[in-house]
């Protein structure tokens, strides 16, 4: 004999929380993952022409060498890399919050709106930077995107989706 309780067949507990998505995919969700899409390929494009100012950025990061000890070799790899690494994870993560956000994870909507707050917050800022004004272009589109899908993302058809609740009628 176990000593755990025994509920009738078929019934649980309590309701499950979160069964996911229910009914077809809601066009707020569409729009939000091709905005996110939209997003990849505005970064792609940012980085290419962060390789065009190159030069930029290895003086930039010579003059704020406060040591001494920084060689422009050194810059130039070191821009290289950091560049390319937030290429590749920037575009992997965004590719993955897209996906599991289009097969209906709550949880990838809420790490997108983590992550796009902080680029929304770091993209302000860096937009009065000095940069050239293509960047800056570059920028500004980047943040109504990201605003954009966060419309998308919150509004109540697509929360009632992934959250797994009956549509609104």
């Amino acid at each position: 004999m176990t000593n755990y309780p025994q509920y009738p067949a078929g019934s649980s507990p309590e309701p499950p929380m979160n069964q996911g998505p229910i009914g077809p995919r809601p066009s707020s969700i569409d729009m939000a993952v091709k905005l996110i899409w939209v997003a990849v390929a505005l970064t792609v494009l940012s980085t290419l022409l962060s390789f065009l100012y190159l030069d930029d950025a290895v003086d930039s990061a010579l003059d704020n060498d406060t040591t001494g000890t920084l060689t422009e070799d050194a810059a130039r790899t070191a821009v290289i890399v950091v560049t390319v690494l937030i290429l590749a994870i920037g575009v992997g993560l965004y590719a993955m919050l897209a996906f599991f956000i289009g097969k209906g994870k709550n949880w990838a909507r809420i790490v997108y709106t983590v992550l796009a707050a902080l680029f929304l917050l770091l993209g302000i800022l860096g937009l009065g930077g000095d940069q050239p004004a293509v960047s800056m272009l570059l920028g500004v589109i980047q943040v109504v995107v990201t605003v954009a899908t966060l419309f998308f993302l919150w509004k109540r058809e697509s929360t009632d989706w992934l959250t797994g609740r009956p549509a609104a009628a």
